[in-house]
């Protein structure tokens, strides 16, 4: 008898579900069944619909589970004394999740607030004798974000694998990649910091233009540093200093000036940096003309790059390079950003020769059938 699996995602909601119990039949599928339950909680029904859609879709991509279809998960709900969420009784999430023989419990809610939309989340077992996982909880600020937040919490069930986006997933440097990347210019407006301007440091509430200094930057503070490299020679870095409750909250940012770009172009980032302690997520995000409330032209992100994850570097000067894809199922990237973000440890951070360049033809079209429509409140 193959394993059961239960999954179980929740928002807070109000109300009685009704309907009969589902019958007890059994798909026939050689893979365990994982049951996403309907999400509740004061988000809108159409947010939580495209939250609970893109977790099943997710886990049918990586293959590892056979998730049940969202109407008969709705049956399976009804059993319910009261909709999931976080206080649910473990026990009887198992005893509904036996009609549909399933064996992983995942459950949370999903609540609106001044971010977007906060995701909480656990799972365990259907086995009476399996303790239950911590709550995780996952930001859903833009809708691209959807994407990484299912991801990251499904990536912590047994047998889930990494998920990976082949569209941007290396640097493919053929000889056309390598020829434009030599000789097409630096996309990036004052990447190598020589002068004040053209990017915004961000932590918090705060958001100003990091000015030149001869000094580091004073606690939770971005500056352009002059630094004197060996040999005599003079050479401006971008540096944050990072306390400990600044690292281990918001973190701190500094983004690039908008970098207009074309259609269906590759690109290639490259650029340094040096830490003592910061863990690093360098973003590229990609953004398409939009209005905002007042009907004012503004800029909606609809991309985002992650490069690899970087650490401490133990006083050496280190290169990231990462190819990206820009492209969106829906709208046009017109423009990108850097987005240079450390956080999770204190200390300092620097970087230089921040370069974006066009480097061919994009070597993958992407879709994700996770993401069907944007996420509006």
């Amino acid at each position: 008898m193959f394993a059961r699996i239960i999954i179980l995602v929740s928002l807070c909601v109000t109300g009685a579900w009704g309907g009969d119990a589902p019958p007890a039949t059994k798909p026939l599928v050689s893979k365990p069944l994982a049951a996403v339950f309907p999400l509740g909680g004061d988000a809108p029904q159409n947010v939580r619909a495209k939250i609970g859609f893109a977790l099943r879709e997710k886990l049918h991509r990586d293959g590892h589970y056979e998730p049940i279809d969202g109407p008969r998960m709705e049956d399976v709900a009804a059993l319910l004394s009261r909709p999931a969420d976080l206080a649910s009784p473990v026990e009887e999430l198992r005893q509904a999740a036996t009609k549909v023989d399933a064996t992983l419990l995942f459950w949370g809610q999903v609540n609106a607030s001044s971010q977007g939309y906060i995701l909480k989340t656990r799972w365990t077992q259907a086995d009476a004798a399996a303790d239950a996982s911590e709550p995780m909880e996952q930001t859903i600020q833009q809708p691209t974000d959807l994407r990484f937040a299912c991801e990251k919490v499904l990536e912590a069930l047994p047998g889930v694998k990494e998920f990976e986006h082949p569209v941007v997933v290396s640097v493919f440097d053929d000889a056309e990649a390598k020829a434009l990347w030599e000789k097409n210019p630096n996309l990036v407006v004052n990447g190598d910091f020589s002068q004040p301007g053209k990017w915004e440091a961000i932590y918090q509430s705060e958001r100003y233009e990091p000015p030149v200094s001869q000094r580091p930057p004073a606690t939770d503070k971005v500056v352009i540093l002059r630094l004197t490299e060996p040999g005599g020679k003079s050479n401006n870095v971008l540096a944050m200093n990072l306390s400990k409750t600044c690292a281990e909250n918001n973190g701190m940012a500094c983004l690039s000036a908008a970098i207009p770009i074309q259609r269906d172009r590759r690109y290639r980032l490259s650029f340094r940096y040096r830490s003592d302690g910061p863990k690093l997520h360098i973003f590229v995000k990609g953004y398409t003309p939009a209005k905002d409330i007042n009907g004012k032209p503004t800029e909606r992100e609809i991309y985002r790059r992650q490069t690899p994850t970087s650490e401490k570097t133990n006083g050496q000067w280190v290169t990231i390079t990462d190819d990206l894809n820009p492209q969106h199922v829906y709208f046009p990237v017109t423009t990108l950003r850097v987005d240079l973000y450390a956080y999770l440890n204190p200390g300092s951070v620097m970087f230089d020769d921040v370069v974006l360049k066009e480097v061919g033809q994009q070597t993958r079209k992407g879709r994700d059938d996770a993401i069907k429509a944007p996420i509006d409140k």
